[in-house]
């Protein structure tokens, strides 16, 4: 099943546990939201941005990979949430990311914006 890009970037629903809810913000490296429900991408680390960043290199980065995920959404023609069916510590439901099909997550990753999620934050100073 196709879905084309319209005015604004919708999520889209594509599997059953999938919901359609409207455009997609990216909040920070590894935390997007939606229809008013925050979601925290699944498996993956991003350096903190802003006053969270334990040092400047650490907000340096994070505010990269929260710039390469808006334009990764920004640039999709599909962007699908997939909850996992967790939520995290926060309350945000944890959720795989697609853009156009492949994981947002991963391709921080690959990217080397975000690293492993090892169950705690990882060290960027």
């Amino acid at each position: 099943m196709r879905f084309v890009k319209e005015a604004s970037m919708w999520v889209v629903a594509l599997l059953a546990n999938l919901v359609l809810t409207g455009p997609v913000t990216v909040v920070d490296g590894d935390t997007v939201r939606s229809a008013g429900v925050t979601y925290r991408l699944a498996n993956i680390d991003a350096p903190e941005t802003g006053g969270r960043a334990r040092c400047d290199s650490e907000a340096a980065l994070g505010a990269a990979a929260t710039q390469r995920a808006r334009g990764l959404v920004a640039e999709a023609d599909v962007v699908a949430v997939v909850p996992t069916g967790r939520t995290d510590r926060y309350g945000r439901v944890v959720a795989r990311v697609e853009v156009d099909g492949r994981d947002l997550g991963e391709v921080l990753m690959e990217e080397g914006l975000a690293q492993p999620w090892r169950g705690r934050r990882g060290q960027w100073c």
